[in-house]
Formats: structure tokens, C-alpha cells, sequence
């Protein structure tokens, strides 16, 4: 506001010209162009003098004038609410934010922001980090207790008839107790095969016929003593017979047959009942009970942890993300689980991008959840627009504040005070003409 400006040389020049003006006039009283000279310049400079007080008053006081001066450093709070209410319901109210953020179309940006492999190594290296870390950060020992307690927790609570139900329904759907017993005779069979099984039937045999022999009368037990004497009874080969007899019915078993097929369907039958009574559901329960606590839940779980945290820890993350980048599908990284998780994060990371871009109904809904997001926190962040338009007016001094105001609109006050002197001059210029066609004198 204290340099020179073009307001400051027309009023300098309007006080000249009246100074000129009133020499002329005295020295040539009465003639009328004098007159009318020294008329027009003294409104011209009355103008000037005029428009240089007021916009001079709007910042302090002109001459020291105390009168209703300094109109701006005496309502600084009132100008600095106007101020932030200006910011916050003009320049940054929810229709022109809006507007603004539609036509901004912040979705394509984003999408292929995130399709850059840059962000993609980015984001699927802090994922990864992040799960080293959470790794790295467990009590191994309190961790495998608790982990292995809320196991034990689930097992125990799990109900004996839906336990019951889903392992039958499983074995049927997948043919396992066909397997089951395949695997049972085909174990039958090769017991039943041994020398020790003919030797145990022999031995079988013997006792049935000894056991018989002492319900017999006396000339029974003479008939039978003479029959073995002429080996019409040979138990030696009765066993071989029954032990080749019963190869033969447990290979047949162990075949696809229709003796299997009976054999089977009836053993699923008695199970089904059986798996109906209460006993069996009880020693289901008991089962339950007991695997949970005996199973060394807590060791195995300990030694998982450590195993998956030295895999994790030594993973080569660059070179992994080159491999997994360059390939074309999700590779399982052999027996590493480190390799493992980049590839999963890697391979998770491209669907989405791919979802993103291909699926419309996906991307739409990105899109929406994104428009929401972004409007709410611009909504959030209008009342912070207001408080830092407020603090920043308030540390400013009076002169740094009329040096902000002032500078905004400096060309508009320079033509506010040149229009003074101009329109002063014309009309000064206007009532001498007017005076003299009246006739009257000055």
C-alpha cells in the first residue's frame, strides 16, 4: 500500500494543475477560460482527495483521522469469519466438491495404479512384511497352547452323531468302505494264509473232537478211537482244506463280486444301526474325549510355527516376485511356505486387478465404495478447510492482512481513486458550464 502507484501520480498532478490554475487565475482575473480551468481542476483534485480517504480508510487511518478509519484492522474478526465462511460454503461447499470429484474420474486413475507391477511388488512386499513380523512377534509356546486348547475345545464340542454322520456319508460318497474293507480281507487273507493259521485250525479241530468224545457212550469212543487208528479222521488235512476253503472265500471278498457286494451292504446296513444306539454314541464321545487329550497338540503346533516362521524368514522376496510375475499361473513353490505366501498374495493380487478391470458389476461397486469414500472424507475435511483458513488469518498482523487484502484487488483501488479526479474534473467541468449558462457568477 506505500508504494507509488498511477492514483498517486494523478492526484500529484491534479494538485499541480490546481496550483497552476490558481496562478492563472490570478493572473488574468475575470477571463473565463481561467475561471473554468481553475473550476474543473480543484473537483478534479477534491475527487482525488476524496477516493484516495476512502480506500486509504478501509486499511487505516488517513491524516490520522480516528473517525470510522482503519475499517478492516477494526473488524478483523468479523472479516476473518466472512473469510472462512466464504471458503467453506463457496469455494469449497458440497455441490462444488462434488462436481469437482465427478469430474475428476478418480476410478480409471486408480485401476491402473494399482495394475503398475511397481504397486504390485509394493503392496504384495508389505503383505508379506507384515505376516514376517505377526510371525516373528509370537511366543511360539504360549501360541501353540493356545492354539492347541481351542482345538482340543473343538473337538470335544463337536456332536457325536453329526461326527458320526458326516464320516458315513463320506465313506459312502467316495467309495472309502469299500476300500476299507478290501484292505481288512486282503489283511485276513494274508494271516489266513500263514502255516500258523493251518496249525491253529488242526489244534481247532483236535479240541472239538476231544470235547466230543467225553459226551460219547463207551462203544462210541471205540468207534472213534478205530477210525483215527485207520486215519479215516485226519485232522492234519481237515485244517489244509479249511484254510485253502477259506482263501478262496476272502479272495472272492477281496474281488469284485457279488459276495462282496452282499457282504458289504450288509455290513453298511449293521453299522447304520449300530451307529443309532446310544452305546456307540457314547464310545464315539469317549473317543473325542480321549483323542483330544492325548494328542501332543501343543509339540506339533510349536514345531509348525518355528518351521513356518525359518521358511518365511529366508525367503529371497525379489527373486520369488520375479518368478511369480513372469509366470503364468499360480506356482506352489515346492515345499516352502514362504514361497508359497508370496506366490498366493501374488497370484490373489492379479485376480483382483483382473476383476477389476473385466467384471463390470465388480468394478461398479469399487467405483461406488470409492465416490463414497473419497466425498465423505472431503466432507470430513470442509470444517478443516474453515480452521485452517482461520489460523492462517489469525497469525497474520494488521499490516501483512491489508497487504493480503490490498493485494488482491490493488488494480481495482488505483482505478477507484483515478476515477475520483476523472469524474471530479467532468463534473466540475459540467457545473461551470451549467453556472454560465445560467448566468450566474462563481
Amino acid at each position: 500500500m506505500d508504494r507509488w502507484n498511477t492514483a498517486d501520480t494523478t492526484l500529484l498532478c491534479a494538485a499541480l494543475f490546481f496550483l497552476a490554475a490558481v496562478g492563472i487565475k490570478i493572473t488574468f482575473p475575470g477571463n473565463i477560460f481561467a475561471e473554468g480551468f481553475l473550476f474543473v481542476t480543484e473537483a478534479a483534485l477534491v475527487g482525488g482527495i476524496a477516493d484516495w480517504f476512502a480506500v486509504t480508510a478501509l486499511f487505516k487511518k488517513p491524516l490520522g483521522f480516528p473517525f470510522h478509519t482503519a475499517i478492516l484492522p477494526r473488524r478483523r474478526k468479523d472479516f476473518v469469519k466472512a473469510s472462512v465462511l466464504m471458503v467453506q460454503q463457496e469455494f469449497f461447499s458440497r455441490r462444488t466438491v462434488f462436481k469437482k470429484l465427478g469430474d475428476f474420474k478418480l476410478m480409471p486413475r486408480i485401476v491402473d495404479y494399482l495394475a503398475q507391477n511397481s504397486t504390485r511388488r509394493l503392496v504384495v512386499t508389505e503383505l508379506f512384511n507384515v505376516v514376517k513380523k505377526f510371525v516373528a512377534a509370537q511366543n511360539k509356546e504360549t501360541r501353540s497352547k493356545s492354539i492347541a486348547n481351542e482345538l482340543r475345545r473343538i473337538i470335544r464340542d463337536l456332536p457325536a452323531q453329526n461326527l458320526i454322520n458326516d464320516f458315513g456319508a463320506h465313506f459312502k460318497r467316495n467309495d472309502k468302505d469299500r476300500e476299507i474293507f478290501v484292505n481288512i480281507v486282503r489283511s485276513m487273507r494274508r494271516v489266513a494264509a500263514k502255516p500258523e493259521t493251518c496249525d491253529k485250525l488242526q489244534t481247532v479241530l483236535e479240541e472239538y473232537a476231544n470235547e466230543r468224545t467225553k459226551d460219547m457212550s463207551g462203544f462210541s469212543i471205540l468207534m472213534a478211537g478205530l477210525a483215527q487208528m485207520l486215519d479215516l479222521v485226519n485232522f492234519e488235512e481237515a485244517a489244509r482244506i479249511m484254510q485253502v476253503q477259506l482263501l478262496k472265500l476272502l479272495d472272492e471278498l477281496a474281488a469284485d463280486t457279488q459276495l462282496q457286494r452282499r457282504t458289504l451292504n450288509e455290513c453298511r446296513l449293521k453299522i447304520s444301526e449300530l451307529s443309532d444306539t446310544p452305546e456307540f454314541k457314547d464310545l464315539v464321545e469317549r473317543i473325542q474325549i480321549d483323542a483330544a487329550n492325548a494328542a501332543p497338540l501343543e509339540e506339533a503346533i510349536e514345531l509348525a510355527l518355528i518351521h513356518l516362521e525359518s521358511q518365511i524368514a529366508t525367503v529371497d522376496l525379489n527373486e520369488t516376485l520375479d518368478k511369480a510375475q513372469s509366470a503364468k499361473s499360480l506356482k506352489l513353490g515346492g515345499k516352502n511356505l514362504g514361497v508359497l505366501l508370496v506366490n498366493i498374495f501374488n497370484d490373489e493380487y492379479g485376480k483382483l486387478i483382473q476383476l477389476l478391470q473385466e467384471d463390470t458389476v465388480a468394478r461398479s461397486a469399487f467405483e461406488k465404495f470409492v465416490d463414497e469414500l473419497t466425498m465423505r472424507s472431503a466432507l470430513y475435511a470442509q470444517p478443516l478447510v474453515g480452521t485452517v483458513a482461520k489460523s492462517a488469518l489469525d497469525r497474520l498482523t494488521e499490516e501483512q492482512l491489508n497487504n493480503l487484502v490490498y493485494d488482491k484487488a490493488e488494480q481495482d483501488f488505483i482505478w477507484i481513486r483515478l476515477n475520483g479526479s476523472i469524474v471530479g474534473s467532468v463534473v466540475g467541468l459540467a457545473i461551470f458550464v451549467l453556472i454560465k449558462v445560467a448566468g450566474l457568477s462563481i
